[in-house]
């Protein structure tokens, strides 16, 4: 299903879950484990978990928007 605003998130929203993925990465480095990162932070077990994964491999870089997904609009 197409949505005829585009779908997606806006810059701000983007933004937030960034900071989100940030503090979840403070916490990690505290050595709280993804599953309280989850309840203190209000996200999925599944969320900190991946996230938990991508910043042990690449750090707390590895956590940062990737900017609009989908296509490029025409």
């Amino acid at each position: 299903m197409r949505y005829p605003d585009g779908g997606g998130l806006t810059a701000k929203q983007r933004a937030r879950r960034e900071q989100v993925r940030f503090r979840a990465a403070e916490l990690f480095a505290q050595g709280v484990a993804p599953p309280q990162v989850a309840r203190r932070l209000r996200v999925s077990r599944k969320s900190a978990y991946a996230w938990h994964a991508r910043r042990r491999e690449g750090g707390a870089e590895a956590l940062r928007s990737k900017g609009p997904s989908g296509s490029r609009r025409r």
